[in-house]
């Protein structure tokens, strides 16, 4: 009697518990409410996107122009520098060295042009008293040839009397002797011209050839006077400096990395942020709705209470990929995007670059003036 009862009630029982379980299991759990309300929009026509804040000026990563190792880093996170200060400094050991050797060549390239010039001081000076001795010289051969016509007159008058017998022939003899004298020293006299001329045609050569050699040794001069302006631009830029005003955002360098040319991580992360700037995705689908000039505000993640009113700058003409996810389970990454961009002075509440914000664009200005456009056609 027992089993027959425990045979029916078991069943019984099991069942209702069967039927229990699935009703419990089956309710819906109470959703917990937000930490914080999610952003609402004061629009009435509007497109919703999520904007990141950045510089005014957007971020500009200052990288090396030349790999190094870094041997100083000048700045923290947060310091606001000026157009020209130094954020860090890359090993410049070998660049000095290198301007040091560059001097050197040019104080001996100098030195050089110095040595020319005065060989052609030298030479002109040579080439001149060849010149003085060439005139003397013009000047004995024509004292010369006036004897030596003195001398063959004398000569002529003498064989006239001897041949009339009224002259001694010793006296025709000592004559001709003059005359044969006067003769060999107007030849040596001409000799010495041409070997004056000689000296003087040499000399001019020695100078052209100084001449030449001189301006062969100014190009030298300026050759290494560019090297070396070369050698200190490349040294200059060893010393990264801030390009414009503005706030270090991030230092991503310590001493003693090696950075490469083009690093993944920016060294320094710079930006003027005495405005920020916030760059909106809209859906490409949204995208005919935009127009320039458009009102819009944004709020922060995480609180919708601190909203800031925006002011429109420019519409990027191109239609992107999208990039900047906002982690939604519902969000999708295949689709294109037109970034919008906005600014707006820093809040009395913390906002900070690469911040994430809710961002509401009131088309209800775009959508009136379609409606207006289609009854004015």
């Amino acid at each position: 009697m027992v089993q027959k009862v425990l045979s029916i009630v078991l069943p019984i029982l099991g069942l209702s518990f069967a039927i229990w379980w699935v009703v419990v299991t089956a309710r819906q759990p109470m959703a917990a409410a937000p930490v914080s309300p999610p952003a609402e929009s004061q629009f009435d026509r509007r497109i919703a996107g999520a904007g990141i804040v950045e510089a005014a000026t957007r971020n500009i990563n200052v990288a090396p122009p030349i790999p190094g190792l870094v041997t100083a880093v000048f700045v923290r996170e947060n310091d606001v520098v000026k157009a020209g200060d130094r954020l860090y400094q890359i090993d410049d050991r070998e660049q000095r060295a290198r301007l040091a050797s560059a001097e050197a060549n040019i104080v001996r390239a100098e030195a050089a042009v110095a040595t020319v010039l005065a060989d052609i001081t030298n030479g002109q000076e040579a080439v001149q008293a060849a010149k003085a001795n060439l005139k003397s010289a013009y000047a004995n051969v024509a004292a010369l040839e006036a004897q030596l016509i003195d001398a063959e007159q004398i000569v002529a008058r003498h064989e006239k009397l001897f041949a009339a017998g009224d002259l001694a022939e010793r006296v025709l003899i000592s004559s001709r002797a003059a005359r044969d004298a006067a003769q060999a020293r107007v030849e040596q006299a001409r000799a010495q011209v041409a070997q004056a001329q000689a000296h003087v045609t040499q000399a001019e050569a020695q100078v052209r050839s100084a001449e030449a050699r001189l301006q062969e040794a100014k190009a030298q001069v300026a050759v290494l006077r560019a090297q070396r302006a070369e050698l200190a631009v490349t040294l200059s830029r060893l010393t990264v400096t801030a390009p414009q005003d503005g706030r270090v955002l991030q230092v991503n360098v310590r001493v003693g990395e090696t950075l490469p040319m083009n690093p993944t991580t920016p060294p320094v992360l710079l930006g003027d942020t005495d405005y920020l700037q916030l760059r909106v995705d809209v859906d490409e689908i949204n995208a005919p709705r935009i127009r320039p000039n458009l009102k819009a505000k944004a709020s922060l993640k995480g609180d919708a209470t601190k909203v800031v009113d925006l002011e429109f700058v420019r519409i990027d003409p191109y239609i992107l990929p999208k990039r900047s996810l906002t982690g939604d389970n519902a969000e999708r990454v295949d689709v294109r995007v037109l970034q919008v961009i906005y600014r707006f002075k820093p809040p009395a509440f913390p906002v900070y670059v690469g911040q994430q914000m809710d961002v509401f664009i009131d088309t209800e200005d775009a959508a009136s003036g379609s409606h207006s456009l289609a009854r004015a056609q």
